[in-house]
């Protein structure tokens, strides 16, 4: 059983125009897509809010530069705007990241075409700054030099390399506190906002859909809740459903990938770095990009696409897959020395595939579906999605709410969530706002604890700061950790809708993110959860092993 530290029950008196399935990044901006213009939702998500695959990735929000190679203008213009939308709603958390790829002697990866790539690039992008604080713009970009290629990453030259492209895109410094921050602007503006409710089936009658039937995990009790339209955004979970596929897509392949980026305890380079290399299949070799990007105090290195049989729900990367990512990293870049003692931890995920390539490698899905079940012969009032980057969730949302709301014949205001600021996030100037509350707190917290405060969560801080001024044991450290506060510990459990060990220390606060936490920092954290909710020693046991065999290896 899951006990909840902030009381937030379904309420199956209650009829909603939506139910939104799933509390991924698609089903987190989709609730605050659809409550933001009107419409009454309810969000159900079956474990934590982005404990899936929106926790797996680059951290990188993609500008969509990759897709002029395909001459894809209109998913370019798209990955451009959403970029911008993330740094102006959310600039706490979102913030530019530079980027460099070799150039070589051939003609197709030399300086004079990455160049002109780069440069027709900025043109289509030339709106990509506007109404964001300029500490976030996006710069153009340049060709740098061999000696500072060099500079970016020691190691990386070799003889057919001749300098390197540089270009600009967006970093996330914690896309699971993102994923929390539409979760938590929905909610504000009256969503009803579940964690640990599983929606077993829908509610048919006539053909429409009425509601879903779902299971409280806290309580194990069935609700059934009313409402004129359902969304599900469960992404791979769906496939799995075949009641779901029974109501909405018989045809429906539901084939995913299995994705992998490693997290790195060393940092390698101060920007991303791209490296195409070649991987040996059965097929025969293939050229894949392998980005190197900071993160943290470390480095995240990816992305791998395995396919083969397995479910959402039992995910894991084999000792011999790890040790081909590993080696195929040293392949590109022999004076790395990449070890497996190197790696802190692994982040997996399911991205849906199109088919298998001639070289026996995922293709991965290039675009967003949103699919009507009515329209594939299926039940009128159920929509389905299928995102396939986490950059362009938003704009999904808004147009699959334009098509439900036509749907249920209801007037709804114009999106405005490229341009609100989510929670947290109304911050106009970055660098002022952080000299603000540095002087403002300076009798309770440090400068840097500030920075490190406003990068998890934004005008939030302000709140923090409150706990530990008003108990001055709240500001002092957590046991294990470098500056990390016993304030933003009460601030999330009292706030936050924490029901495990794991959503506190992998989701809501940066504690976890990135390698299994000490452990006095893991029972001091259990304890006061134990303390808080109840729980006996074994459900403590539980609590921490369940941490533990988070971190793959």
């Amino acid at each position: 059983m899951i006990a909840p530290s902030t009381p937030h029950p379904v309420q199956p008196e209650k009829h909603y125009d939506l139910i939104i399935i799933g509390g991924g990044i698609h089903g987190a901006t989709m609730a605050w897509e659809a409550i933001s213009r009107g419409l009454s939702v309810l969000l159900l998500e079956k474990n934590d809010f982005g404990s899936a695959t929106s926790a797996n990735s680059l951290k990188i929000i993609h500008g969509g530069i990759r897709y002029l190679q395909d001459l894809d203008f209109s998913r370019m213009r798209q990955s451009i705007n959403e970029r911008r939308a993330f740094l102006r709603i959310a600039p706490h958390l979102v913030s530019p990241l530079a980027c460099v790829m070799p150039t070589y002697r051939d003609l197709s990866k030399s300086k004079l075409a990455l160049w002109t790539g780069m440069k027709i690039y900025d043109a289509i992008a030339c709106d990509r700054n506007r109404a964001v604080d300029p500490q976030r713009h996006i710069k153009a970009g340049e060709i740098i030099t061999l000696d500072e290629l060099e500079r970016v990453m020691p190691g990386l030259r070799n003889a057919d390399m001749t300098g390197g492209a540089r270009w600009y895109d967006a970093q996330v410094y914690n896309s699971e506190r993102l994923v929390l921050a539409f979760i938590m602007s929905a909610r504000q503006r009256g969503a009803d906002v579940c964690n640990y409710v599983e929606v077993k089936t829908p509610v048919i009658e006539h053909d429409r859909v009425r509601g879903v039937l779902a299971t409280d995990r806290r309580t194990g009790k069935d609700i059934e809740v009313s409402a004129d339209a359902v969304i599900n955004c469960a992404g791979p979970w769906v496939s799995q459903d075949l009641q779901y596929k029974q109501y909405c897509y018989p045809s429906q392949r539901g084939e995913f990938a299995k994705a992998v980026n490693i997290i790195v305890r060393r940092r390698i380079a101060d920007c991303a770095v791209g490296i195409k290399f070649n991987v040996q299949t059965e097929a025969g070799q293939s050229n894949r990009l392998m980005f190197i990007t900071p993160w943290r105090d470390g480095t995240l290195i990816g992305t791998w696409y395995f396919s083969g049989s397995f479910g959402p729900d039992d995910l894991n990367l084999s000792d011999e897959e790890l040790a081909s990512c590993i080696a195929q990293v040293n392949s590109a870049c022999p004076a790395l020395d990449l070890a497996l003692e190197d790696i802190a931890n692994l982040h997996i995920g399911l991205l849906p595939m199109e088919s298998i390539d001639q070289h026996g490698e995922p293709a991965l899905q290039k675009k967003n579906t949103i699919c009507h079940a009515r329209d594939n012969g299926g039940v009128s009032g159920l929509f389905w999605i299928q995102g396939v980057k986490y950059t362009t969730a938003r704009c999904v949302a808004e147009e699959t709410v334009d098509r439900a709301a036509e749907y249920l014949g209801k007037a709804v205001t114009p999106s405005r969530t490229s341009e609100t600021p989510l929670n947290g996030g109304d911050i106009v100037d970055i660098s002022a706002y952080t000299r603000q509350a540095q002087g403002l707190y300076k009798d309770i917290l440090s400068e840097r604890e500030v920075e490190r405060l406003i990068k998890n969560y934004g005008t939030n801080l302000d709140k923090i700061a409150t706990y530990a001024d008003d108990l001055q044991e709240l500001g002092e450290q957590v046991p294990g950790t470098v500056g990390v506060l016993k304030a933003e510990i009460s601030f999330v459990l009292d706030n936050e809708m924490v029901s495990t060990l794991s959503d506190l220390l992998l989701r809501r606060t940066d504690i976890g993110s990135f390698e299994l936490p000490k452990k006095e920092t893991i029972d001091y954290c259990a304890d006061l959860m134990a303390t808080r909710l109840g729980w006996s020693e074994t459900e403590k046991t539980r609590n921490i092993n369940d941490l533990i065999d988070h971190y793959h290896g």
